[in-house]
């Protein structure tokens, strides 16, 4: 029986102004510890906030989660969906990033609705959005960070 996968959606605000460095440090240690759990997805950073997704077997996704909600970079963490899904979105990103200056300029990655503290967003069209323009860009290999 194959093993059922979940997935889970969040938003943060970064404790410090983010750098280029810190957004690195986050992937690499994203890189070293994914695979050995299981887990994949996206973190997007924009105007100082963390959009993170993250797929895998639901203990690893559990304990990441807390993990990344008690990390001292991120404060206002807050859990926007999760639950299960039949198959991987992200299958191939370890952990991937998805630049800011590389969102389209208009649709559902441009209106950037997550931002809001208060967004009432349905996390399925924003996932498979980021998705689909992840399958489209080209360059995302972020694995020489290691």
């Amino acid at each position: 029986m194959a093993q059922d996968l979940f997935f889970l959606l969040y938003r943060s605000s970064a404790h410090r102004t983010l750098d280029g460095d810190t957004v690195i440090g986050i992937l690499s240690q994203s890189l070293r510890n994914n695979p050995g759990n299981g887990l994949t997805g996206f973190l997007h950073v924009d105007r100082n906030h963390f959009l993170q997704y993250l797929e895998g077997p639901r203990v690893p996704l559990m304990r990441m989660a807390t993990r990344i909600s008690k990390d001292r970079r991120h404060r206002d963490f807050v859990i926007l969906a999760e639950g299960t899904i039949d198959e991987r979105f992200f299958p191939d990103w370890d952990m991937g990033q998805i630049a800011d200056e590389n969102l389209p300029s208009d649709g559902i990655l441009a209106e950037r609705s997550w931002l809001n503290p208060d967004a009432e967003i349905d996390p399925m069209p924003l996932i498979q959005a980021f998705a689909s323009h992840a399958n489209h860009l080209t360059g995302l290999d972020i694995s020489e960070i290691e």
